[in-house]
């Protein structure tokens, strides 16, 4: 499994500077983000990073807006992909959505609160990961 990040996102920023002025944020859509994903499978397998080769098969699997990018993904590069996972992909774009996020705690906590617990840890966990 590979998980990327996208731009403008964590180290992701294609300009030198922090700043997210108009003009530095010209990258930042989901078209681009879909070419992103082209361009890393095809440099994945051109050069074989991880032991990964044109005889792999690769499926996108994302929720909510990284979700929507997975269908996208799928329709616009079926040549890349043999299959697309979109849970709870997005249609209407909400910003700030703070009840998503209550929700899923309240619906976790009801399991008790050592799954609120696991998930942030697992959360935690991933952040710190690196490749290599």
């Amino acid at each position: 499994m590979i998980s990327l990040e996208h731009r403008y996102y964590g180290e992701s920023l294609p300009f030198r500077s922090t700043s997210f002025e108009t003009f530095n944020l010209k990258y930042l859509n989901s078209k681009q983000a879909l070419k992103d994903i082209a361009f890393f499978i095809e440099q994945v397998k051109k050069n074989k990073w991880y032991g990964i080769t044109e005889l792999n098969k690769w499926i996108t699997i994302g929720g909510s807006y990284s979700g929507a990018l997975s269908a996208w993904f799928r329709a616009k590069y079926p040549h890349l992909t043999v299959g697309a996972l979109a849970s709870s992909a997005v249609i209407l774009a909400v910003e700030d959505f703070k009840q998503f996020d209550e929700q899923i705690y309240l619906s976790t906590l009801k399991s008790g609160s050592y799954c609120v617990e696991a998930i942030q840890q697992l959360t935690e966990y991933a952040e710190n990961q690196t490749l290599g």
